[in-house]
């Protein structure tokens, strides 16, 4: 009968895969009843390793791991019972599956007993094969799936750690470049900048028209250039340091920032409205960064309008809640959309809407450092709109 059901199990078994054999321990003090549970599951082609006895069985259960144990209840000296209480005790098998092995005549009794001790199922005998066979191939194939996601999360593991290396080597080399930028290249901008003032206040009226047309462009890109490099530094700087959340008043924040613009700005027209009981959660000073340099961004794209229009406000999408900056201004076409949050990236020319194409990377890098996103969306010469998610 077992040698029935046995090729009816592999002529009905579909075709599979190599897979990772496991170990599985059956304990029986009777030779008789071994080798029948070995023929039983042999067609699993799993390693099976036979156990006489509840001390072989502990011997074996130090030298191996086990997918599963087939521990026999009456055995002598030890019994099944005795041995699953020692399995247990001990910290390298003590979430190993066991499977008691029991006559029917004593299920009753015996199947209380075994659940207290942690037992996860019962085989009654006689031994009905292909029901044994479905539950040993049960606690194989959750033991396969347990070693394969403990591989997957040490070469993550191994991964995380490369990585962190990397970029730890990378922000060294970041630093050491800002801090070239801050002194090595900043400084003879600086210098180039001041002669050529010094240059026009006391030789510019000895110079004829084009002679001062041209230190003035010359005055005007070594500006530029400085605005690129405090633009560098400002990247580099938000790639370090933590982020200290905090709840904030966006509202109370955007209005604060319109009004050191309009200080700045005084002939601008611009008309600003600001929702009013904005909160979010993030940190103070980036957050800040961030707003101004999106409202900064909206108050330069939409000044040739002839009523130049801000809005600045939130709102709840599919649970998600967002924060908009939108404009009236020159907007851009959805085609370049993919540009806008690049370093010095622009959409426009230096002498319509001058800048150092850092503001909108900048943007993104401190949405990103939140665990945030941002996108925007626009048309071309019918104004823009940028959201973030922090």
């Amino acid at each position: 009968m077992v040698t029935g059901a046995s090729r009816q199990y592999d002529e009905g078994a579909p075709a599979t895969a190599a897979k990772t054999k496991v170990n599985v321990l059956v304990v029986d003090d009777d030779a008789t009843k071994r080798f029948a549970l070995r023929t039983i599951l042999a067609p699993l082609d799993e390693n099976l390793v036979e156990a006489p006895s509840g001390a072989d069985a502990l011997r074996q259960l130090l030298r191996n791991e086990f997918a599963v144990v087939l521990l026999d209840v009456r055995m002598p000296i030890m019994d099944g019972f005795e041995t699953a209480q020692l399995i247990r005790q001990r910290p390298r098998s003590e979430l190993t599956p066991i499977i008691f092995v029991t006559a029917l005549d004593q299920a009753e009794t015996d199947m209380g007993r075994g659940y207290n001790l942690g037992a996860v199922d019962f085989v009654f005998a006689p031994v009905v094969p292909a029901i044994l066979r479905a539950k040993v191939t049960v606690f194989a194939e959750l033991y396969r799936a347990q070693q394969e996601l403990r591989r997957y999360r040490t070469q993550l593991e191994t991964l995380v750690e490369e990585r962190t290396i990397a970029l730890t080597a990378i922000n060294r080399e970041l630093e050491a470049f800002s801090y070239a930028v801050s002194h090595d290249l900043r400084a003879p901008l600086t210098s180039f900048d001041a002669l050529s003032q010094k240059l026009l206040e006391r030789y510019g009226r000895q110079m004829d028209d084009q002679a001062k047309e041209y230190l003035e462009r010359m005055r005007e890109a070594s500006e530029r250039m400085t605005s690129v490099f405090d633009g560098l530094q400002m990247l580099f700087r938000l790639t370090s340091g933590e982020i200290r959340r905090e709840s904030l008043d966006i509202s109370a924040l955007a209005d604060q920032i319109v009004s050191e613009m309009r200080a700045a700005d005084p002939g601008s027209k611009a008309a600003v409205e600001i929702a009013p009981g904005m909160v979010d959660s993030g940190d103070p000073k980036l957050v800040r960064i961030l707003l101004t340099n999106l409202i900064s961004n909206a108050w330069k794209f939409s000044s040739t309008k002839q009523a130049p229009t801000i809005a600045i406000g939130s709102e709840i999408v599919d649970g998600e809640k967002r924060v908009f900056v939108r404009d009236n201004g020159v907007g851009f076409d959805m085609i370049d959309s993919h540009r806008l949050f690049g370093a010095f990236q622009r959409l426009h020319s230096q002498s319509e809407f001058p800048g150092a194409g850092i503001g909108l990377a900048t943007a993104r890098r401190i949405v990103n450092r939140h665990g945030g996103r941002i996108w925007a969306e626009g048309v071309l010469g019918d104004g823009a709109t940028f959201y973030f998610v922090l």
